[in-house]
């Protein structure tokens, strides 16, 4: 390759406009010299072909080329939002979600999905200054969503090149965030999603340039070998600014191919950075299969054929009803049963197609649709006046009073009152929502409220917590029905809080990691032990129930920093088991190296002996557990990193 084409190799342009021959001509030269690696913004997948075709019968070393695509929540078929995926704990949910969104970007020309962002994750949602509860979660989640994306070599699967964008969680500036706890929990997230498969393509970059150098010395890890085989944005960056004498910018960035090339020429940049570079590249691409099929083998089975629909919705309402968490219900309101008798569902969110899906385009089905597919019965009041802008309640208006009267009179005619809210900015109730359910508890305790939107509630409404509230958040196409089956017991919560819900501003407050079942899961006969090169620590669940249902049992660790116990809990690891009335299990962690080490801002990762405190519960509040002493010498043993290979479950892992 000459060093144009190695430049060339690194540069993303996008699709011409078709109407402006110039532009089409300086492109198709363009792809002709080699000078392009990958094309943003095509329209179809027709054009897509048509340029994959220049780019491997008319360049001289015929390099497929590389679409990439802003994926997000879905392409036809809208998944949940990432923070309401993330309350499903379900890492099997959540892959075969991305499977089907790789399916449908696929089929419009994308091979290279610009995701997951790990900045969409609960990690950057809660102002609180300390997130180590929730790292290990969001590793999970990110690796899952890469998993799901590239397919890695499942058979009849049509994956995508993925990549795990870290920018926002190294730059974020939250107060009192430490610079070195970002990067650490951005270097935390990156080595569990590496440990668990291959993965396309990496950018650590993000905040300001002190962060970003530091960033770049963090991350320098993953060019070490057999570290990382993937492409690593930010170097490109890194290259194009060095080529330019100038700091990388957060977008925009376009590679200066004559630049790099000069800058190597002159000796500014050493050849074998831009070799690096480019055969991390040359190694994606080989690995999506584009070098022995460039068209995908969808177009060889039936070329521009669609994934299928109903099993895409079947999948994006799987992952719907899992992310649904029950947070309150005593006394027991919900399934909704044969006593809950005449049913009134209150509020215009109940009836809203458009909010599920969070800003994008399309329809999805609300609750009453929900409800009106399964029969159920009922009857609807506003509960308030309709607003110009329906997403934006607020303040009482005139209207609000009359609205919320009719609401009362048709509540005391009622046996079971749901009400619907719909998303706001930030977590608490507005005033006329506060109004609504203050003036429907005078005529009724049988109140279920269902909320919408990011954010999960817990009001405190006449200085006590409603009796039964359910968080469904931003669930996409599939909402209202996966809201009405697990209203009806057709479908069984299983939902945790990926944020606590902080006590305050007209909340209760519930932690980490809470969400209730329609079963009833206990935990008993904790025990911990050391083994040669990790601890073990096992728990026994039981579901004393006289229904099934799925818990999630969570691992949690903090080691004492010389007499001081940090207060907060760290997640680091989790296993959801299926249990039949009555039955027990036990379950066991595995705690080693990735569970009890930590990174250094150089990228090491170590782990250290001492006293540590382990719990395992069924959120961060509700656990058991207890001390035990790390020998130095077990530390370094773990230090190894091949120390439990085979053993200790991966973060995630389904016992069911």
């Amino acid at each position: 390759m000459t060093i144009e084409e190695k430049a060339g190799q690194l540069a993303v342009v996008s699709a011409p406009d078709p109407q402006d021959r110039a532009e089409v001509e300086r492109f198709t030269q363009a792809l002709r010299s080699g000078r392009v690696t990958a094309v943003e913004g095509i329209s179809s997948k027709i054009q897509a072909e048509a340029f994959q075709q220049i780019a491997i019968e008319e360049s001289r070393l015929g390099i497929p080329l590389l679409f990439p695509m802003e994926t997000g929540t879905g392409i036809e078929t809208i998944f949940p939002t990432p923070l309401t995926a993330a309350a499903s704990w379900d890492m099997e949910a959540i892959a075969a979600a991305e499977a089907v969104i790789a399916e449908e970007a696929h089929a419009l020309g994308c091979n290279w999905a610009l995701s997951p962002d790990a900045g969409y994750l609960p990690l950057s949602s809660q102002p609180d200054t300390s997130r180590d509860d929730q790292v290990d979660l969001v590793a999970a989640i990110a690796a899952a969503r890469v998993r799901g994306l590239q397919a890695n070599g499942e058979a009849g699967r049509e994956g995508v090149l993925a990549c795990l964008d870290l920018a926002s969680i190294v730059g974020r500036a939250a107060s009192g965030v430490a610079e070195e706890k970002n990067i650490a929990e951005a270097m935390r997230v990156a080595a569990s999603v590496v440990r668990q498969g291959y993965l396309g393509s990496i950018s650590v970059g993000g905040g300001n340039v002190q962060r970003r150098r530091a960033a770049r010395k963090a991350f320098s890890f993953l060019k070490e070998a057999g570290a990382f085989d993937g492409i690593i944005l930010s170097e490109w960056k890194s290259l194009a600014a060095a080529a330019r004498d100038s700091e990388p910018i957060e977008s925009g960035d376009s590679m200066p191919v004559d630049a790099l090339v000069a800058a190597i020429e002159k000796g500014k940049l050493p050849l074998a950075r831009l070799d690096d570079a480019v055969s991390r590249v040359l190694r994606a691409k080989y690995a999506l299969g584009l070098f022995t099929l460039p068209l995908g083998k969808e177009a060889i089975r039936s070329r521009g054929s669609l994934p299928t629909p109903i099993q895409n919705r079947e999948t994006a309402l799987n992952l719907a009803r899992r992310s649904i968490v029950l947070l309150r219900n005593e006394p027991a309101l919900l399934p909704l049963g044969f006593d809950s008798g005449d049913l009134l569902v209150i509020g215009a969110a109940a009836t809203d197609r458009s909010a599920p899906l969070a800003g994008r385009k399309g329809l999805a089905a609300s609750l009453i649709d929900g409800l009106e597919q399964l029969g159920i019965p009922h009857k609807f009041a506003p509960g308030l006046a309709l607003r110009h802008d329906a997403g934006n309640i607020g303040r009482m208006i005139e209207a609000d009073s009359m609205a919320i009267g009719m609401a009362c009179e048709a509540a005391k005619r009622a046996r079971t009152v749901i009400v619907v809210l719909g998303g706001r900015e930030g977590n608490a109730l507005a005033e006329a929502e506060r109004q609504l359910l203050a003036s429907l508890r005078t005529v009724t305790d049988r109140i279920v409220l269902v909320t919408l939107g990011a954010a999960a509630l817990d009001p405190i409404i006449g200085n006590e917590p409603l009796a039964c509230v359910l968080h469904a958040g931003q669930l996409g196409t599939m909402s209202g029905h996966a809201i009405a089956e697990v209203l009806t017991g057709e479908a069984s919560p299983s939902g945790k809080l990926p944020v606590a819900i902080k006590e305050g501003n007209g909340n209760r407050g519930l932690p980490f990691g809470h969400g209730l079942h329609y079963a009833d899961f206990a935990l008993t006969d904790f025990t911990l032990d050391l083994a040669a090169d990790r601890l073990v620590a096992s728990v026994q669940v039981r579901n004393l129930a006289d229904v099934g249902g799925i818990e999630t049992v969570q691992l949690y660790l903090r080691r004492y920093r010389g007499n001081h116990l940090p207060s907060r809990l760290n997640l680091r690891g989790f296993e959801r088991v299926k249990l039949a009335p009555g039955e027990r299990r036990t379950v066991t962690f595995e705690i080693g190296r990735d569970q009890i080490g930590q990174h250094r801002e150089d990228g090491r990762y170590i782990t250290e002996g001492g006293r540590y405190d382990v719990r395992i519960g069924l959120s961060s509040k509700r656990v058991l557990g207890g001390e035990i002493e790390l020998p130095d010498a077990i530390a370094k043993a773990m230090n190894n990193p091949f120390a439990g290979s085979g053993y200790a479950p991966r973060i995630g892992q389904r016992r069911a």
